[in-house]
């Protein structure tokens, strides 16, 4: 009887309670949640639900362009045994919506302009046909966060942004006076023509707190897997592969640990200093290449360098604790006294050393990473989302 009465007092619970948030509230984009207000596109949608709102997107192709202008959640869901919600060029191209913080403007697919937060989940941008031969100096972006926005970007995936070299898969920024976060966790980029994943801001005081965390990144045709510049925060568990530089961080904020980087021209770059801990590299031209003084090499693996594990240029930087294996040279054009704390196997030249008084430009990196003077320059000097109008690599 006890029994029996526990199991009336519960079905009797059940039967009381509403039902689920997501069959209750929110707004849906398609007809794959009939009970939710529908809309038939994604911009009709962010523009007239009320702040905050979660709006859900159902499996499908979207061709438009766009623009999120205040704080909500937008969420590709799963119906009908598909889950594939993409966001695709509209027929007649890409228009310039946003100017970016180093002057260039920028045609977005998603465009997001507000404090926000706003949240990107599970949804596909493609960008076939978005190529305009990057006429006009303007630059193509899958999602693109402008000046004073925040919020997150979650199993996402940015693709076919090509236009000639002036693109990026995901484009956050800010400027140096209010604070801002970014959060760019699990997605995927690839097949980018610049750049796969770029976070920076302008300013000397970092105001903008990014997390990239867990991105798979490969842009055969491209110059930067993951970029940050001038900012706070962290890149880690990422997986970054066939890019010209792996990773680039340009500044002294930003930790760089436990990412696997591989079959890129150079591995991880440093322009100003910054972290990098337990990485591992492999099958690369350069493992770590510094651009300037700063900056902290500790317990990374780096295995199967076809010029240098580590190229200090005679840049002042450390390296302690790191295995370094398979390489011609281990150590080269190291500007401080040779630190014991590494461990060499099949490694040619441990150590080069050797740099004068005033040192050198860096070295040149072999191959397809020749800077467009003829040696390897500043980042600065390439045509990145930080340097619109530098050479083309």
């Amino acid at each position: 009887m006890l029994r029996l009465l526990l199991f009336l007092a519960t079905l009797s619970f059940l039967v009381a309670q509403p039902a689920r948030a997501d069959d209750d509230h929110g707004y849906v984009v398609g007809s794959c949640k009939p009970r939710l207000t529908r809309f038939t596109s994604i911009s009709a949608a962010v523009s007239s639900v009320p702040s905050g709102s979660t709006i859900f997107v159902c499996p499908g192709t979207y061709p438009e362009q766009v623009a999120i202008s205040q704080p909500l959640k937008l969420v590709g869901i799963t119906s009908a045994n598909q889950d594939d919600a993409i966001v695709k060029v509209p027929s007649g191209g890409l228009s310039p919506n946003a100017t970016s913080i180093f002057g260039e403007g920028i045609a977005a697919q998603i465009l997001v302009q507000t404090p926000g937060p706003v949240e990107i989940v599970n949804l596909s941008v493609d960008g076939t046909g978005s190529d305009n031969g990057c006429a006009g100096g303007v630059w193509v972006a899958g999602i693109f966060y402008a000046i004073g926005s925040s919020g997150e970007v979650n199993r996402a995936r940015a693709s076919q942004q090509m236009n000639s070299g002036c693109s990026a898969g995901i484009w956050a920024e800010n400027d140096g006076i209010t604070n801002q976060s970014i959060e760019i966790n699990d997605s995927s980029v690839h097949d980018v023509g610049n750049t796969g994943i770029f976070v920076a801001q302008n300013g000397s005081t970092p105001t903008l707190y990014a997390r990239v965390h867990g991105n798979t990144v490969s842009i055969p045709n491209g110059l930067v897997g993951i970029g940050m510049a001038g900012v706070s925060g962290t890149v880690s568990g990422n997986i970054v592969t066939n890019a010209l530089f792996g990773i680039a961080d340009v500044g002294p904020q930003i930790s760089l640990n436990s990412n696997v980087v591989s079959l890129t021209a150079v591995g991880i770059v440093l322009e100003g200093g910054g972290q990098v801990f337990a990485n591992r590299i492999s099958t690369v031209g350069v493992g770590v290449l510094f651009y300037a003084d700063g900056g902290s090499l500790q317990g990374n693996r780096i295995v199967g360098s076809s010029q240098a594990a580590v190229e200090f240029a005679c840049s002042a930087a450390s390296a302690r604790g790191n295995v370094i294996r398979d390489a011609p040279v281990g150590l080269d054009q190291e500007a401080s006294l040779f630190d014991p704390f590494n461990s060499f196997d099949n490694t040619g030249v441990i150590s080069t050393g050797g740099c004068p008084a005033s040192p050198p430009p860096p070295a040149p990196v072999q191959g397809a990473a020749v800077g467009p003077g003829g040696g390897t320059e500043s980042l600065w000097q390439w045509r990145t989302p930080g340097s619109p109008s530098g050479a083309a690599h």
